[in-house]
């Protein structure tokens, strides 16, 4: 069986081979493959045979990304405590925000804002509409028919029109 970096030595010493005496390359590479993945095979079957695999703990949780989020959107609404529940467990600092007071300072502080809305049933277009002028110049995520809403006043590609 072939472990730690001797598959390497023997396909570079087979390449070798192969330009000095005109072997044919891809029989041998296919050979020195097949033999590296038959030894990690190996190796997972021993480690789950071992019961090793079964008393490990799990991994730890990725540290989170250094980040501050602003999510605007409807305060209180279930879909505002799922985004801030989610962005929570990637992000160093979440907060919210309401979309119908946003406007172009309410960024100010963040890395990124994210523009959203519940309906709970209201019709769509009714939803707040932030003021922002064309100088808003803060990274923002739109989401659903409020980014739309929000493209469309910005006349960005992704508003309806």
């Amino acid at each position: 069986m072939i472990g730690d970096g001797e598959a390497d030595d023997q396909l570079c010493i087979l390449e070798r081979k192969e330009e000095d005496m005109g072997f044919d390359k891809g029989r041998f590479q296919l050979q020195g493959a097949a033999k590296v993945l038959s030894g990690f095979a190996a190796l997972a079957a021993a480690f789950l045979c071992s019961g090793a695999g079964a008393a490990a703990e799990e991994p730890a949780p990725p540290a989170k990304i250094a980040m501050r989020i602003l999510y605007a959107g409807h305060p209180g609404s279930a879909r505002e405590k799922d985004f801030v529940e989610f962005l929570g467990k990637h992000f160093t600092q979440v907060q919210t925000g309401d979309l119908a007071t946003f406007n172009d300072k309410s960024a100010d502080g963040f890395d990124v804002a994210i523009l959203d809305y519940d309906n709970d049933g209201m019709d769509a277009f009714k939803f707040p509409r932030p003021k922002l002028s064309q100088n808003y110049a803060h990274a923002t995520v739109t989401v659903g028919v409020a980014g739309g809403l929000i493209g469309s006043q910005l006349r960005l590609k992704t508003g309806y029109e």
